[in-house]
């Protein structure tokens, strides 16, 4: 076999596999689309892939969460949206703000076991935090608030975000911000108006994994809420607890509008978060 054969042969068995690795992460999303447009006899009979072959789509899913419980679905799904929102950005500040002290400041030799104190939390369980949340939130009357969410997600994410950004903004040249200095600036608005532009793939990339994690959280919302304060994943969960049974068109409908905003996010920032998470790899 010819050189030419081989490259061809190799080039066949990579799109095969690489098809195949597409089919499994693109078929859970192709069953939660259909499923949002079956009922639930068609969700009873058999299993069914094909519409208009295995079953007649139809929007009774659509209609139930966008006319008959509209105001139901639309708290905690606000809820969600503000919390994860306004968590990644408070910790976004903070987080990126420790990032540069540590990248441009010396701590009397230090500043890796400071990095190592921030990300030490992130080595243990969340499980064995929540009993001392739902105690201090429980004597301040923050349970079932947004606040107390805002709180736990944000120091959740600032050990991670000073972690990434230290070496992020590391590997930005200082001559930049030494120049600026001479001419006048001080440092927060060298930190503001400079480190902060260079820095932009990072904090994005950082802004939309902490998104996502606050997103997607669900056990310290279980535990910290209850009613007023609920998030979407709490709220999927509720939809089993109440009804008795699963109601799976009904849930998949829910699922593909709870997706929007970090999928909206992720696709408009798509360009910062790409230059963000390759900017270690490329450095030097």
């Amino acid at each position: 076999m010819g050189l030419a054969a081989q490259k061809r042969v190799r080039t066949i068995i990579s799109y095969c596999i690489l098809g195949f690795w597409s089919f499994i992460l693109l078929f859970p999303m192709y069953w939660v689309v259909i499923t949002s447009f079956k009922n639930a006899i068609d969700m009873s009979i058999k299993a069914t892939y094909m519409p208009f072959i295995d079953f007649q789509p139809g929007l009774h899913a659509w209609h139930y969460l966008f006319v008959d419980r509209l105001t139901w679905f639309l708290d905690p799904f606000m809820n969600s949206v503000l919390v994860a929102f306004i968590s990644s950005t408070v910790a976004l500040v903070i987080g990126s703000s420790a990032g540069y002290a540590l990248a441009r400041f010396d701590y009397g030799g230090r500043n890796n076991s400071i990095v190592l104190g921030f990300m030490s939390q992130r080595m243990f369980p969340g499980a064995l935090f929540i009993l001392a949340f739902l105690v201090m939130f429980r004597e301040l009357g923050l349970l079932d608030t947004r606040l107390a969410l805002i709180i736990v997600y944000s120091s959740g994410a600032i050990p991670f975000i000073v972690w990434v950004m230290r070496d992020f903004f590391e590997g930005l040249p200082v001559e930049i911000e030494e120049s600026a200095m001479i001419d006048g600036a001080n440092r927060l608005g060298v930190l503001f108006r400079i480190a902060m532009p260079l820095a932009a793939p990072g904090l994005v990339a950082v802004f939309v994994l902490s998104l996502i994690g606050a997103w997607n959280e669900y056990l310290v919302a279980l535990t910290l809420t209850f009613r007023e304060a609920i998030t979407i994943p709490l709220f999927m969960t509720m939809q089993v607890s109440q009804t008795g049974y699963t109601e799976w068109w009904n849930m998949s409908a829910i699922s593909l509008v709870s997706v929007i905003p970090v999928v909206a996010a992720g696709m408009a920032l798509e360009k910062y978060i790409t230059g963000g998470l390759t900017f270690g790899a490329l450095k030097g």
